[in-house]
């Protein structure tokens, strides 16, 4: 594998998506809606392509550029785009106790990054107030479950991490990137009795929902303010910190460098503006939209031009 791995994404045409990965991010697809673009991914349910090799394959054949930090021989990450014309479904994601046993796959825990919003956009994110069981599954049956949930306005720039357990929806006129576990579980609640291109309403799954919904309020901050670095070349922010993932902003204004060691593999998605990036003999171009896999240990890597990149490691 190369230092830098342009990466070929899995597109998916969920029934609330939009068009603006296709036109603003430089999708390139067949189909009418672009819901998701799943830029990061060894997950079964859509893997993404270097040189049109399923990235999973790859990172079995060559496990050492997961790094030393890799709790296992896979990417333990899912990096995608989201594009919502419409309101998600509202949902909650087991923890990966619950994932694990019950569904075979890990839990989710996820972060947003809001790139861009429409005016009065807005999410859904937890509870306003406890609940007990019995009142949440009324609430569902009630069709009331809305009038429980915090109804976040959001803004280009804002910060949510959604943990496992976490009820949540992302509103109407959102577009993101998100970074999650490498899971694709999820128990819908709510749908706003939508029906899919078959003319059926889509499955709910309330009673794994009952099981795993943390139903007291929860605590959220939009951004952390971590700025590492800034001056003329650019600015370097910590975006967020997990036990999965550390999430940077890269804003580029001439040039900014950082070093790739053995603990881990990097991923870097430019989200705004076009540029280029380097390591050792090695040179991509990338515009927005575009992601590339640098394998662990490929030493110092320098992004140029004038861009926002979001990279991710362990």
């Amino acid at each position: 594998m190369k230092k830098l791995n342009r990466l070929t994404p899995a597109m998916k045409d969920n029934l609330w998506g939009g068009t603006r990965l296709k036109s603003d991010y430089h999708k390139e697809t067949d189909l009418e809606i672009l819901a998701e673009s799943w830029e990061l991914s060894t997950h079964p349910d859509g893997q993404s392509l270097i040189d049109g090799v399923p990235l999973f394959d790859l990172v079995q054949q060559e496990p050492e550029v997961l790094g030393t930090k890799c709790p296992v021989k896979d990417i333990p990450l899912l990096i995608k785009f989201i594009d919502a014309k419409q309101d998600l479904s509202i949902q909650v994601h087991p923890d990966d106790d619950y994932a694990r046993r019950v569904e075979g796959d890990n839990g989710k825990t996820e972060m947003w990054y809001i790139l861009d919003a429409e005016p009065n956009a807005f999410i859904y994110l937890g509870v306003k107030e406890e609940l007990s069981k019995v009142a949440f599954q009324t609430s569902i049956e009630d069709l009331s479950v809305l009038d429980n949930l915090n109804l976040v306005p959001v803004k280009r720039g804002d910060i949510f991490l959604v943990r496992s357990g976490t009820l949540h929806a992302i509103g109407a006129g959102c577009l993101l990137i998100e970074i999650q576990e490498r899971s694709n579980v999820t128990y819908r609640v709510f749908d706003f009795n939508r029906r899919d291109k078959n003319g059926k309403l889509r499955d709910l799954h309330i009673d794994k929902a009952l099981e795993v919904t943390n139903l007291t309020p929860y605590e959220y901050k939009t951004r952390e303010e971590a700025i590492l670095h800034d001056d003329k070349n650019g600015a370097v922010e910590l975006l967020r910190e997990t036990e999965y993932f550390h999430t940077y902003s890269y804003l580029v204004r001439h040039s900014l460098s950082f070093n790739v060691d053995e603990t881990s593999f990097v991923s870097l998605t430019m989200v705004d503006g076009e540029g280029a990036v380097s390591a050792g003999e090695e040179l991509v171009s990338l515009v927005k939209g575009d992601s590339i896999f640098i394998p662990a240990g490929s030493g110092e890597v320098t992004i140029s031009g004038n861009c926002e990149a979001v990279v991710v490691t362990l």
